[in-house]
């Protein structure tokens, strides 16, 4: 068993590597299929942000992976973006 002080250390080892997953552009989202994402991993896994699965083993073992997170960093940074002013002429 885990001690706190593991869990959250391989947390924010699995946020780091969801980062760089994003940061190199391994994180598409599919088309028409709202909170679903397709991210380029050792393979290519489905993610659905709406009920936190993700195709791959780590997920299938029950963990937060990777792919879930730079899923969810995606989306939160797409609803951040500032939308464009529009002024009157």
């Amino acid at each position: 068993m885990h001690n706190r002080r593991e869990r959250i250390e391989e947390m924010l080892d699995r946020l780091e590597r969801a980062e760089a997953y994003l940061e190199a552009g391994r994180v598409h989202r599919v088309e028409g299929l709202p909170q679903t994402y397709v991210v380029e991993g050792t393979a290519l896994y489905l993610v659905n942000t709406g009920d936190g699965e993700c195709t791959c083993p780590d997920a299938e073992k029950g963990h937060a992976c990777k792919h879930l997170l730079a899923s969810i960093l995606l989306e939160r940074s797409e609803q951040k973006v500032p939308k464009p002013l529009r002024m009157a002429v």
